[in-house]
């Protein structure tokens, strides 16, 4: 153990000795609960509220496209829903590495204030457009918002650290993945349901507003968080700027192997999500009441799967049981698949409703297997943001979380190719699910084995000495 020129306490992880040394020292003095402090509920208050607000323009947008303007426009569901997602999804990875320069040469805090700010004039935008009804402003906006997103992600996960000290870590991620997950789950309701009904466009227009607005006052009370170095310099070509943020977190190879780790959660999740719909009506036989359901269920698994993480690992940052949530996502896949093989008995006409679905032999059973799929998903996913940020020096940390996000987008494309092909080859939507998810037992492997804590880590150590 040493010091740096300004005192503050330095050394080596005693988890993964390779990672970089890193201040020890509480930047934020650690007292009461995390819910209701200062140096934490701003922070999770401008999560929960953008999720939020991503969800319900979203969602309101996609019932408007499914319900008025793909008829009157006379253009397929098909085509319009997946130009969609992808016009969300390709800022991540234009603007993330622009994001995570940025993040780490001015005052966190400072530049999730503007962020919030911006999402203010989107939203007054997102209401003119939701009243014009027309496409083209639309999805302008959509592109917008998931810029506006992509400049956030480095904050939200890079400030963590800075708020909070180590062994209120994995707590914090908990906290901040269950708000997430909830937000989604209640923007998706809320957006869908709202757009449609009398005077749903005003209400929904009013609401997206309402809650940018919350939100950027939110983030006026968080504490601040400078920069260690503000003489990054920010590159603003868009391949070279990926390219630097790579190589940055390609040199720490503890925050480079989580990460990855981490992409493979997004991959199967994007497989889940984009398949749920049509698994429900087409193969479970049942209708938007069930969906619902389905989503809830997979919300609130997630939810309690990160908030148990703060629970078993008790301030320890490390891999930990990460690899058995893998291991556990694969069992559930599969029994997932077993319990839906056989074709449902209704025909297409007659979908089951909540009551219908549960009473079915095999309601119960899906529905357990979804919230225990989805929880293990959150015991996995948590730790392991927690990993790679801890092992992030303070300096980097907003590029390597952009690194992340483009590595997150990069994999959620390609789920969206891999779920073509398989289609394409014909598997049903079941059998997709057991594919995608008996991929947990290699991820669980490989995670595992960079984990010198783990059985095979040490295994693994033993064959090749400071590979961890």
């Amino acid at each position: 153990m040493q010091e740096d020129a300004g005192g503050v306490a330095v050394g080596i992880d005693p988890i993964y000795p390779n990672a970089p040394e890193r201040a020890f020292m509480d930047p934020v003095p650690a007292s009461g609960p995390l819910l209701g402090s200062r140096r934490f509920t701003p922070l999770f208050l401008v999560q929960a509220l953008g999720a939020f607000n991503d969800n319900v323009f979203k969602n309101a947008f996609i019932a408007l496209l499914t319900y008025r303007l793909a008829s009157d426009l006379e253009i397929s569901l098909e085509v319009l829903a997946p130009i969609a997602a992808g016009v969300f999804i390709l800022p991540f990875a234009i603007f993330s590495p622009f994001a995570g320069q940025i993040s780490d040469s001015v005052d966190k805090a400072v530049m999730m204030r503007w962020v919030k700010f911006v999402e203010i004039i989107l939203m007054i935008g997102a209401a003119v457009a939701y009243h014009m009804q027309q496409l083209i402003p639309l999805f302008i906006l959509l592109f917008l918002m998931g810029a506006q997103s992509a400049f956030f992600a480095p904050i939200k996960y890079g400030v963590l650290p800075q708020y909070l000290p180590k062994r209120e870590l994995v707590t914090g991620n908990g906290l901040i993945q269950a708000a997430t997950f909830l937000s989604i789950l209640l923007g998706t309701i809320v957006g869908t349901n709202l757009i449609l009904t009398e005077a749903g466009i005003l209400w929904t227009s009013i609401a997206v507003v309402a809650i940018a607005v919350i939100g950027w006052v939110s983030s006026l009370y968080a504490l601040p968080a400078p920069p260690r170095d503000r003489s990054v310099a920010v590159d603003w070509t868009v391949v070279p700027a990926m390219a630097k943020v790579f190589a940055v977190t390609r040199a720490q190879p503890v925050a480079f192997r989580t990460i990855v780790a981490i992409s493979w959660f997004w991959f199967a999740g994007a497989t889940f999500m984009s398949l749920l719909a049509p698994f429900t009506k087409n193969q479970l036989g049942a209708d938007e009441t069930v969906l619902t359901l389905l989503l809830a269920g997979f919300s609130i698994g997630v939810a309690i799967g990160a908030m148990l993480c703060g629970v078993v690992y008790r301030g320890q940052i490390k891999v930990g049981y990460a690899p058995w949530a893998a291991v556990g996502i694969a069992i559930f896949s599969i029994d997932l698949m077993i319990a839906t093989s056989a074709p449902p008995a209704q025909d297409a006409e007659a979908l089951m409703n909540i009551s219908d679905f549960l009473a079915s032999g095999s309601g119960w059973r899906v529905l357990f297997d979804f919230v225990m799929l989805a929880a293990c998903a959150g015991f996995y996913v948590t730790p392991l943001n927690a990993v790679y940020q801890n092992a992030a020096p303070e300096g980097e940390r907003g590029r390597i979380v952009a690194c992340s996000n483009m590595i997150d987008s990069a994999l959620m494309a390609t789920s969206a190719v891999v779920v073509a092909l398989l289609v394409q080859v014909g598997l049903s939507t079941p059998q997709i699910f057991g594919l995608v998810g008996a991929t947990g037992f290699i991820a669980a492997f490989f995670v595992a084995r960079w984990a010198p804590e783990t059985w095979i880590g040490q295994r693994a150590l033993s064959f090749w000495p400071g590979s961890a």
